[in-house]
């Protein structure tokens, strides 16, 4: 099929009601319709667009008649507006609050300890994993960074268990904990061919990296030169060790500081909104009694 973006916006796509529809009228729906109906153009376009013609017709034939201008239509209505122009406002606050490049310094500096990274190194030591259960997910999948550079000769060969592979990796963390050379370890033990080549680097840890949470939690909490105990994944355990701490600079982190900072002003903005209309209960039987106080709700 001829992909969409290969017509035109002045070409007529189809006729309703008699009259033509360009695909440029269709488009422009689509940008501000709800994703729902988003979802219902991609599954079935004809029908969409017939149901958006219905939806015009209808509005347009209950304006005539002023149907808008009744109760409770009137009321409901108003809210409908209401409720959508207050989510409008909301989404304004944060998306438009100025975020200057002095507020992202001054978030940073306060907040040193957050961005520190961890260049690193890795001991791989794999096993054979367990056929997992149909239907089930391995609550410990594999790290991408890991996957990526993961050398899958060496998982499908090895028939070592997860029993042995965890007492060898405890192991290994004792002997380095005790002295010995983590690059020779690396060298004899180790199987990632492409960490072990490079003497087991194996990048940089930080918190924006894709590594699994307990992975970043275990990396980060180390002083330089310690070893983290064998990390279980879905098929090895990972030994890691901290070669160089730094911290991120500042640039990499704008984007990221800059939401959490409007995030933050929308948080304080919403708080006061939200006290400034707390009601101060004077008539304790209404508000404890609603269906009493406001009969048929």
């Amino acid at each position: 099929p001829t992909p969409q973006n290969d017509v035109p916006d002045d070409a007529v796509v189809a006729k309703v009601d008699g009259m033509p529809v360009t695909a440029g009228e269709i488009r422009k729906n689509m940008l501000v319709m709800p994703r729902e109906f988003v979802q219902l153009f991609n599954q079935n376009p004809k029908y969409a667009v017939q149901q958006l013609f219905m939806l015009r017709y209808l509005s347009e034939e209950a304006e005539r008649t002023k149907l808008g201008d009744e109760s409770p239509m009137k009321e409901q209505l108003a809210f409908l507006r209401a409720n959508a122009m207050a989510s409008a406002l909301v989404s304004h606050e944060h998306n438009f609050y100025p975020v200057t490049d002095k507020m992202v310094k001054e978030f940073y500096e306060r907040n040193q300890a957050r961005y520190q990274q961890a260049k690193i190194k890795v001991i791989y030591i794999a096993f054979k994993p367990s056929a997992p259960v149909v239907g089930t997910v391995p609550q410990n999948q594999t790290i991408e960074d890991v996957a990526r550079s993961l050398s899958e000769g060496a998982v499908a060969k090895t028939q070592r268990t997860e029993a042995d592979a965890l007492k060898l990796a405890e192991d290994l963390v004792k002997q380095i904990r005790g002295g010995a050379d983590f690059a020779k370890l690396v060298a004899e033990y180790s199987e990632d061919p492409t960490s072990k080549a490079a003497g087991g680097d194996f990048g940089v840890v930080n918190t924006n990296s894709s590594y699994s949470n307990d992975v970043k939690k275990a990396v980060l909490a180390l002083k330089v030169g310690e070893v983290t105990d064998p990390l279980p994944q879905s098929n090895a355990f990972y030994i890691i060790r901290v070669e160089e701490k730094t911290v991120q600079p500042v640039n990499e982190l704008s984007g990221p500081i800059g939401e959490e900072i409007r995030q933050a002003h929308l948080n304080e903005w919403l708080a006061g909104v939200s006290k400034r209309f707390d009601p101060a209960v004077e008539n304790v039987q209404f508000f404890t009694q609603p269906k009493v106080a406001v009969p048929g709700v």
